[in-house]
């Protein structure tokens, strides 16, 4: 009991050293890898999520919402909020729409990306992974 407690305080020791050193620059792919991002600096000390990639049914989905050229568009746009935090707009091109948006750093390799609708009442979280 006591080592399962101690390591359990070791990794959570450990969780912030390793989330601060986490960037939220490169590139990204959706639970599906369906879709792949880049993420990089933009105007006024933002972050943009550019599409690079996609699957012929995610831009099927995406055309089908009214976005003709998925690749290329610009689905995330955030502003550090504080450590490994970041709050901004999200474009869902499944419905055509931009909600406000939250992305948490949860390591080196993991974003969970959060975005809501309709005054937060429906809410949908995705985690992303980087890709090398």
């Amino acid at each position: 009991m006591n080592r399962v407690l101690f390591a359990a305080t070791l990794a959570l020791a450990a969780s912030p050293a390793i989330a601060q050193g986490a960037v939220i620059e490169g590139r990204w792919t959706n639970p599906k890898h369906s879709t792949v991002v880049n993420v990089s600096q933009c105007a006024n000390r933002t972050y943009c999520a550019v599409v690079l990639k996609a699957s012929a049914k995610a831009q099927a989905n995406a055309r089908k919402g009214g976005t003709k050229n998925f690749i290329g568009t610009e689905i995330l746009r955030v502003r550090q909020s504080g450590d490994n935090l970041f709050k901004g707009k999200a474009f869902d091109p499944e419905t055509n729409m931009h909600v406000p948006a939250t992305v948490r750093m949860l390591g080196a390799g993991t974003i969970e990306i959060k975005g809501c609708a309709l005054l937060g009442l429906i809410c949908k979280t995705q985690r992303w992974t980087k890709v090398d």
